[in-house]
């Protein structure tokens, strides 16, 4: 199970480097889609089922609800953001403390752990942002944040945050205004 776990992460990878360079949002929606999905399959086949299980799987329901604004035109609502920021800060603390046992301590593991919870807030902003570049921005952030939390679980998904913001930054240069 773990070598397809792995497998997922790198599939994600692939889907990655193509997501923002689409120039319709909800396209790239559905890449954010598509990589949470493989993501929270990686981290929970190679055994590290926590914070970021739970986060990436917030973030395809997100996406789908960005979608559905996307195709009606419609902005989202405070309570929407409201929302989904409880989503992810509560159901980042819960899988901190699965991963942990619900023990506790201030420790680097613990501290690594809020990492997948403050890329995913960058996640619940470039899905609900206003324009495909405000969302190109959210993702280079979001990106960083989980580039250094997978280097440190050794997941594959460390490409998929490696590409995403070496692609979210060359797609900022290319849609830049002049």
């Amino acid at each position: 199970m773990y070598y397809i776990g792995q497998l997922c992460g790198l599939i994600g990878t692939g889907i990655t480097i193509v997501q923002p360079q689409f120039k319709n949002k909800v396209h790239i929606l559905i890449c954010t889609i598509l990589v949470n999905g493989l993501n929270a399959l990686n981290f929970t086949l190679i055994g590290n089922a926590g914070a970021s299980t739970w986060l990436c799987m917030v973030a395809v329901v997100q996406a789908i609800v960005a979608i559905r604004h996307e195709r009606k035109n419609t902005p989202v609502t405070t309570l929407e953001n409201i929302l989904f920021f409880l989503l992810y800060v509560g159901f980042g603390l819960y899988g901190m403390g699965v991963a942990n046992h619900f023990v506790w301590v201030l420790n680097l593991k613990t501290l690594l752990e809020l990492l997948p919870i403050i890329g995913a807030l960058m996640l619940m902003l470039s899905v609900f942002a206003k324009t495909p570049q405000q969302t190109r921005f959210f993702l280079l952030l979001n990106g960083a944040a989980w580039l250094v939390y997978t280097a440190s679980i050794q997941a594959t998904a460390f490409f998929t945050a490696a590409i995403a913001m070496i692609s979210s930054a060359i797609a900022l240069w290319k849609y830049r205004k002049t």
